[in-house]
């Protein structure tokens, strides 16, 4: 049987959401002396730091070094003025750069950016709830910053699971999460954002001031700018903020009935989300079948669907969280794990209408195949996120730059893990090959392949994060080209600026 110490262990990898340009900072100083920046104004100069820099290694490392990104110097602003100055500088004189919140980027798309500055804005952390009961939060929070400024005045919005994670960063893609059937997409309840342009310029955006780039920045906004601070609508937190868990184990011989019983279960009911984690045990490599079942409620409605699967399940460990303990406490404890950063991470991901149970049990035996062959990838996952659908869709498919209202019933994401660089190409292998499975029609139950960007890869076609309509295309060109005429925030799946550039 699997106990609970593997249940958790196999559920550390429940939902951690991409993220890109954003964070916070005061001054630093090294080793307590005064410091200036050879050739860079005296205005921002002590907030730069090279490579002999005894904390440089600390604060440019990322997540994922699997096809990263690589620095020369550190850009630590303090304020809004000293990040001004800092992109004026950097764009008058041709230097490259890439902003930084979580870290937890991991496209491709990010090895292009080498030998730049890391405008790390590690200092802008901060969470205020506001009278009105909206939170502003600074670009260098993360999702458990704003956890816990809610639940301190009992109100909650969608967030990602991952404590880790940069909230700001998540959101510019999408911010998908356990309540989005109560309230959306973490996006879709942005209200006002803050950001710095290409030339150090200072601007917000909202529905009442430039409402086309507000449009643009809920879906594809790490193009557009270093953004300082987001405000989000929130809501009274449900159930006095107590959340319903389980964990439940089963035998890898269970995979389809875990599976029939998930598609049975569509549409979740809003206050439900289900994510389902296949793992090994690290030391046998035996492959483990993990379902995580979270109801935003009380606990004697979260069971009628935990009851679903415990009839064939190997073990089931339940608990009432408070919603700000979720992150830390729920799978076990064990979410922080995958907060480690410097590791080979290879993601591939893609959304689709159903789950195709043949294809899940031949992955769920492959998968074990494939890290017996390969022992140095053991912390690998296969991770499916179920989440419920109804704050997605009550919006128009227009309503913001996210283009797949209808595409993402289901989350299936294949994440390869490793040290030893000598399994990569096996790893990305495999996890290529069935995201390109499950892209098919017939498998997916889509017409056309959707790619949640925050969890691309980063070799997609554009018109698969970003979407189709040749209408959303052009106005995301236009946007782009108004609003970054250089380029030079085209480092993370960027927005093509000549229209026959899509594809």
């Amino acid at each position: 049987m699997v106990g609970g110490s593997n249940i958790a262990r196999s559920l550390v990898g429940i939902l951690w959401v991409a993220s890109s340009a954003v964070s916070s900072s005061l001054p630093v100083h090294w080793a307590g002396s005064e410091r200036q920046e050879p050739g860079w104004p005296v205005s921002i100069g002590d907030s730069v730091f090279d490579s002999s820099w005894p904390s440089f290694g600390e604060k440019t490392l990322r997540w994922s070094a699997f096809m990263a990104p690589s620095f020369n110097r550190v850009f630590l602003p303090e304020t809004e003025k000293v990040l001004s100055d800092g992109l004026r500088y950097m764009t008058s004189n041709n230097i490259s750069f890439l902003a930084k919140s979580g870290g937890h980027g991991y496209s491709t798309t990010l090895k292009a950016a080498q030998n730049v500055v890391m405008i790390n804005m590690e200092k802008f952390n901060y969470s205020r709830i506001n009278p009105d009961g909206t939170a502003t939060i600074g670009s260098g929070a993360t999702f458990y910053d704003l956890i816990r400024s809610l639940a301190a005045v009992g109100r909650q919005v969608t967030v990602g699971s991952c404590p880790c994670v940069g909230a700001t960063g998540a959101t510019l893609g999408g911010g998908v999460g356990r309540l989005q059937g109560l309230h959306g997409l973490a996006m879709d309840n942005v209200r006002k954002v803050r950001l710095a342009l290409w030339n150090g310029t200072i601007i917000e955006a909202s529905d009442k001031v430039n409402k086309d780039l507000f449009w643009a920045l809920r879906g594809a906004g790490q193009n557009f700018g270093v953004v300082i601070e987001t405000t989000y609508q929130t809501y009274p937190a449900v159930n006095g903020g107590k959340h319903y868990e389980a964990n439940l184990a089963f035998g890898v011989d269970k995979v389809k009935a875990v599976i029939d019983t998930m598609n049975s279960l569509v549409p979740l009911p809003a206050p439900l989300s289900l994510i389902l984690v296949g793992s090994v045990n690290p030391v046998t490599l035996e492959p483990i079948v993990a379902l995580n079942l979270v109801y935003a409620g009380p606990q004697k409605e979260g069971r009628k669907y935990t009851r679903r699967f415990e009839k064939f399940s190997l073990s089931v460990e339940e608990n009432m969280f408070t919603w700000d303990e979720l992150p830390i406490k729920g799978a076990g404890g064990l979410t922080v794990v995958k907060c480690e950063k410097g590791q080979n991470h290879i993601m591939y991901g893609l959304g689709t209408k159903t789950l195709d149970a043949p294809s899940i049990v031949r992955l769920w035996s492959e998968f074990g195949a494939f890290l017996k062959a390969n022992p140095a990838a053991n912390s690998s996952i296969i991770l499916i996120e179920t989440f419920a659908q109804q704050g997605i869709k009550r919006l128009p498919d227009d309503y913001n730059a996210f283009p797949h209202r209808n595409g993402i019933e289901h989350l299936v994401e294949f994440e390869i893990a490793f040290d030893d660089t000598s399994v990569s190409a096996a790893g990305d292998a495999f996890a290529k090959k069935w995201r390109d499975h499950f892209a098919q029609p017939k498998i997916s139950g889509y017409k056309e392949t959707h790619i949640y960007q925050n969890y691309a890869h980063g070799d997609e076609p554009l018109s698969q994060l970003y979407g189709r309509e040749k209408w959303r295309q052009k106005r995301l060109t236009d946007l782009k080209n108004k609003f970054d005429p250089r380029g030079v925030f085209s480092s993370y799946h960027a927005i093509p600026q000549r229209l026959d550039a899509w594809r």
